[in-house]
């Protein structure tokens, strides 16, 4: 069967905390994919999904428009060996680990701000470092290992093991949720309620507890997600009531009723 293909024009992203352009322009930043062997039951810790993402694709969020790169590393690993391979004509290079996913767009700015106007060479972070090109191109160590302080506890809150990854798990989803609540969508139940980061959800829906939502799936205006339903990327239109439920690559019409205890696979109607 034809898998249903959701417009991605009706699935964009919530804006993020504005990157100025200059940093956009000026600013390479490296990911050092961090294979912590902690994680033994995965060889790409990195990769775990947290609420619809990878780990290390929430640090890359936090950088806005800047070019990304990424390259393997563990604790032992040369900083300057891993990097200057990927170094370019970049102003400043933002070097992140990818086990920090809570780190935030602002801290981001906050932080090349502050180089900027002090037009520091090296910069030490809690878990990264920032560093002047052209600089670091020629340096063959890194002197200063004194580190400067931004932003919250969370921003660079290291998932070290399972039960860090619980925690941060917690976080981001909570941050989802309160962003859907404070654009006028009713949860009544937030401990039962889970939506992946790329779900769109129109103001005046109402979600009921034990409501799972995942991929890329879009809820329409006055919909109603009555407990315990399964929505995995699909397009539920406006004025829908979902009954106990599971919906997959599909999609559902306006002012439709569906359910109760209904599967509904690659289906439109």
């Amino acid at each position: 069967m034809e898998t249903l293909t959701i417009e991605k024009e009706i699935l964009e992203k919530p804006e993020m905390e504005k990157i100025s352009t200059w940093v956009n322009d000026d600013v390479l930043v490296i990911i050092l994919l961090n294979k912590n062997f902690n994680f033994s039951a995965t060889r790409t810790p990195y990769d775990i999904e947290m609420c619809g993402k990878k780990m290390w694709e929430w640090v890359a969020l936090a950088c806005g428009d800047c070019e990304i790169k990424t390259t393997v590393c563990t604790e032992e690993s040369d900083i300057l060996t891993l990097i200057k391979p990927y170094l370019n004509n970049k102003k400043w290079t933002f070097v992140l680990y990818s086990d920090t996913p809570l780190f935030s767009s602002s801290t981001f700015m906050d932080i090349m701000n502050y180089v900027r106007a002090k037009q520091i060479n090296v910069m030490k972070l809690e878990r990264g470092y920032v560093f002047d090109t052209n600089y670091i191109k020629n340096a063959e160590s890194l002197l200063s290992e004194n580190v400067t302080s931004f932003g919250s506890k969370n921003d660079f809150f290291e998932i070290s093991d399972a039960e860090k990854l619980y925690e941060a798990n917690e976080i981001i989803r909570n941050r989802i949720l309160n962003f859907h609540i404070q654009n006028g969508i009713i949860i009544d139940d937030k401990k039962s309620v889970y939506i992946d980061a790329d779900v769109v959800i129109e103001n005046g829906t109402r979600i009921k507890p034990n409501n799972a939502i995942y991929g890329l799936t879009y809820i329409g205006k006055n919909t109603v997600l009555e407990p315990n339903n399964v929505i995995k990327d699909s397009v539920i239109s406006n004025n829908c009531v979902i009954k106990y439920s599971y919906i997959e690559q599909s999609r559902i019409s306006e002012n439709i009723v569906v359910g109760p205890f209904e599967s509904i696979v690659n289906k439109s109607n």
